[in-house]
């Protein structure tokens, strides 16, 4: 894949000596991969791939455990250098500063109202750490690069309700303080939902705040927490809303909603080969 190419060309980019780290953040660990960095190790493997769908990781990099109950005497076994992790993951920093310096790299901010900027800022504070500020900057020309282009071709485009389905009443619906949402607004793509936001960016909403925007397309992706979409042609709530009837819902694979720039490049790739083919919705 395009997108796949693009990365591994990121992680040719010479540097100098590669440090052994282990990230218990999923957005840590899939951007010190794209900046050129291998994990040694890194949390919930098989979790990561059913969140966040075709995205690199190695079959050598060592699954440490879960991510706020890593398994520390494995950490300690691979001998890092530096071990990376999420605010969130702050009081697991005692135990693991024992075995390695700890970085807490903020890639989710409550108080960053864009969360592709959030991102970005992220990414160079990680690459200085890591010695990799060239890869740094080629990954966020790119993303901005993708992004113009997403931009011009869904320009003119409606509002778009940006979501995951939550149950059969529910969608986390995603804001500008969101990391794709922020990377819409960059493209210049408008967003339905401008309710508060948590730190991921999203907000847990009834389905049928999703016609408060008449116009609106509904974007929605994968995994959903049922067999698949036909589940809802019961739910009358879900059948009245004006994108539904219009046929405006489309859906996009799983790309996970809080990790790094390597999930925006997937996730703008992904939007630009499927739209404008909105999936029927009953």
């Amino acid at each position: 894949m395009r997108w796949l190419c693009l990365l591994l060309a990121l992680i040719a980019v010479p540097a100098f000596a590669t440090p052994r780290v282990v990230a218990l953040d999923w957005a840590s660990g899939e951007t010190a991969l794209a900046l050129g960095v291998v994990p040694v190790g890194f949390a919930q493997i098989p979790d990561y791939r059913i969140w966040s769908g075709d995205m690199p990781m190695p079959a050598a990099v060592v699954d440490v455990g879960l991510r706020m109950e890593p398994n520390l005497e494995l950490i300690r076994a691979l001998r890092p250098d530096l071990i990376l992790i999420a605010p969130l993951q702050a009081t697991l920093r005692p135990q693991l500063a024992r075995i390695a310096p700890v970085q807490v790299v903020t890639f989710n901010d409550a108080q960053q109202p864009d969360g592709y900027l959030q991102a970005k800022l992220a990414t160079r504070e990680l690459a200085v750490r890591l010695g990799r500020s060239a890869a740094a900057e080629a990954l966020i020309a790119q993303s901005d690069a993708a992004l113009a282009s997403l931009g011009r071709q869904l320009h003119g485009a409606p509002p778009l309700y940006l979501l995951r389905f939550a149950d059969r009443r529910h969608a986390w619906v995603l804001g500008r303080q969101s990391l794709f949402g922020g990377a819409l607004a960059a493209a210049g793509v408008p967003l339905a939902m401008q309710e508060a936001t948590n730190t991921w960016g999203f907000s847990n909403l009834p389905l049928t705040d999703l016609a408060k925007v008449p116009e609106a397309q509904i974007l929605y992706i994968d995994p959903l927490p049922f067999a698949d979409l036909s589940v809802l042609d019961d739910n009358q709530l879900w059948r009245q809303l004006p994108a539904v009837q219009a046929g405006r819902v489309l859906g996009l694979p799983a790309v996970w909603l809080g990790n790094g720039l390597p999930s925006v490049l997937r996730f703008s790739q992904l939007l630009a080969e499927r739209w404008p083919n909105p999936q029927e919705a009953g």
